[in-house]
């Protein structure tokens, strides 16, 4: 996601300048700044596990603390959100034992009493803002400071924005106020079900009509959550339709809650009162199977992922996959395992439309990589974040053939060359798109800003090692080592 992301602008609008003009200077480092020296090695196929589902992981430990009961986290992957939220319940009470070798977490919130959201730790990601309905809810009051994460704009200084949040809290009783960056809100009598139509925090794309927009996510989890121990039913009409969602309901449900989910509707019987034990195993992440295929396809690698209740994936990704399809990526499924060969004919070319009914804005990036060597011109219209091209730059020093028109990228197809210095990605799948932009160029190139991938992925560099990349961690020198190295 790009510096000061704004949801998508009207169709002509071009706003790759304004989202460069937030960023520093491509391949101009900070002092101290970290980066990987990367260059693809000899060719290397094999098996690789995906990571657990970071979109459902988050609001699930934020639901723990609807719970006097522990909760069990399977399949949770090594996280900057992961490091943040168990920091964060620590700091208000709660206890929080992380098996790193197994990749679970259990949260018991029996103890949890505090109801201000540590600043220090919810300014570095989004996933503090899902403490803010549960801890409303079982204390009846809750403070915190700003959001962070991905700089995905409408918040003070670029932070996340809440008053989408305090919009749904509102709904049910609570009585919120905003400063553009932090939200203080009450409920002294409890929360209580509420009728909530969704479109209300969402936008119609323009191609069917159909709810999509940068609060839609959001808002659907937030009245999950707040719905699970509120008093009487909550109806939610038109609920976002995504996995992360969609699961967040059932997870409720395995804890006791009485939900009934159904595509136009999600409706909650609230427990009115705190939730029971539960245990969940996340489902494999949509993103990086997507981030995986696209290495094994511009990379040219034989790779078989491993995947985590595969059924739910391969729905989840279902428009992702028919578009694959169409481009002609081979995949073959095989009970948990997705196996990705090289294709034998040059890509088609192909419309990809990101909205929150279709291909996950996160995965647009990729498809721009793949299209790329497609046989003809191509297109990909982004309904959900405009900034969602800030690769774009980086893209073009290495020759690709961009336009942007408002919501709409243009690609000639043509072969990538050798960035003339160092590449910069401004956000997570920014990051992730230049990444394998440099790999698949075949040449050493120095990337900036990878800070931001362990917020998206698991054991990043060891993954891609096993593909035959070499990459070499490293951090520019803080200016007074700087100072004594001429001295």
């Amino acid at each position: 996601m790009e510096p000061q992301l704004t949801p998508a602008p009207p169709t002509g609008q071009d706003t790759t300048d304004a989202a460069a003009a937030t960023s520093p200077p491509s391949g101009a480092p900070f002092h101290h700044e970290p980066y990987w020296d990367v260059e693809a090695g000899p060719p290397r196929g094999g098996e690789l596990r995906m990571a657990g589902f970071k979109h459902l992981m988050v609001p699930a430990m934020a639901a723990a603390c609807l719970s006097e009961e522990p909760w069990c986290l399977e399949n949770a992957p090594q996280l900057t959100d992961r490091q943040a939220l168990a920091a964060m319940l620590t700091r208000l009470g709660a206890r929080v034992d992380v098996d790193e070798a197994a990749d679970r977490v259990r949260i018991d919130a029996s103890p949890l009493n505090g109801h201000r959201v540590p600043a220090d730790w919810s300014a570095r990601v989004h996933g503090g803002a899902y403490l803010l309905p549960v801890l409303l809810a079982r204390h009846g009051q809750v403070e915190s400071g700003a959001h962070g994460g991905c700089r995905i704009g409408g918040g003070s200084r670029g932070g996340r924005p809440v008053e989408h949040l305090a919009r749904v809290l509102e709904r049910f009783g609570a009585r919120c106020t905003t400063d553009g960056a932090g939200l203080t809100a009450t409920a002294p009598r409890g929360l209580r079900g509420a009728v909530i139509d969704l479109r209300d925090f969402a936008t119609p794309d323009p191609h069917r009509g159909l709810p999509t927009g940068p609060h839609y996510s959001g808002a659907t989890k937030t009245a999950l959550l707040a719905a699970a121990t509120a008093r009487g039913t909550t109806v939610l009409r038109h609920p976002y339709p995504k996995p992360d969602a969609q699961e967040l309901a059932r997870v409720l449900a395995r804890a006791g809650v009485a939900v009934d989910v159904r595509p136009e509707a999600i409706e909650v019987q609230g427990a009115d009162g705190p939730l029971r034990a539960t245990s969940v195993t996340l489902p494999s992440d949509l993103m990086e199977v997507i981030t995986f295929i696209t290495a094994s396809a511009l990379l040219r690698r034989n790779l078989t992922l491993r995947l985590d209740r595969p059924d739910l994936v391969r729905d989840g990704l279902a428009p992702e996959l028919h578009h694959l399809g169409t481009i002609g990526v081979p995949l073959a499924w095989d009970g948990a395992l997705l196996h990705v060969r090289p294709a034998t004919s040059p890509l088609a070319p192909d419309r990809v439309i990101a909205a929150s009914h279709l291909v996950y804005s996160d995965a647009q990036p990729l498809f721009a990589l793949l299209l790329l060597a497609a046989s003809g011109p191509s297109a990909l219209v982004e309904t959900v974040w405009a900034g969602r091209f800030g690769y774009v730059d980086g893209l073009r020093s290495m020759g690709a053939r961009l336009t942007v028109d408002g919501q709409e990228l243009r690609i000639l197809p043509g072969p990538l060359h050798p960035a003339p210095g160092p590449l910069r990605g401004n956000d997570l799948r920014a990051a992730a798109a230049l990444l394998l932009a440099a790999l698949a160029a075949g040449t050493p190139h120095r990337l900036y800003g990878v800070e931001h991938l362990a917020r998206g992925y698991a054991g990043l560099p060891a993954k891609l090692r096993s593909l035959g990349a070499r990459i070499t961690p490293g951090a520019t020198p803080a200016p007074e080592q700087e100072t004594r190295s001429h001295a």
